[in-house]
């Protein structure tokens, strides 16, 4: 749930930045809100079908939340300096997926290598 809440939290952002500019019915940015997080979670469920797939990626609480916020931010970006368009919406959010998709099999923590000390009597 940490890549989903990254994600989120980087979408959440945008629509608040987009919301205090623009004189908008209360009832419209709770509906707004509602959308974002049902819209930020069709991508999520790449990294679900990933891991339903079994993929051993491991990756702690704090490298998929910063995952979520680094392709939230990248998506941002290609969509602020229109390298995709607007109306590539569905094109951004099967990306997404698919990205989500591959984290899942990523491994990202280190193992310590085991030592053992001889006990000194």
């Amino acid at each position: 749930m940490y890549l989903y809440f990254g994600y989120l939290f980087v979408q959440l952002l945008i629509l608040i930045n987009k919301l205090s500019q623009e004189n908008i019915p209360m009832s419209a940015m709770v509906f707004s809100v509602v959308v974002v997080f049902i819209w930020a979670f069709i991508p999520f469920i790449g990294y679900l079908l990933a891991k339903l797939f079994k993929a051993k990626g491991t990756a702690s609480k704090y490298h998929l939340f910063s995952f979520g916020v680094a392709v939230g931010l990248i998506e941002y970006g290609l969509l602020y300096f229109d390298i995709l368009s607007n109306t590539q919406n569905t094109i951004t959010t099967i990306l997404v997926f698919y990205v989500f998709f591959i984290i899942a099999y990523l491994s990202i923590n280190k193992t310590e290598p085991v030592t053992t000390q001889k006990a000194s009597r």
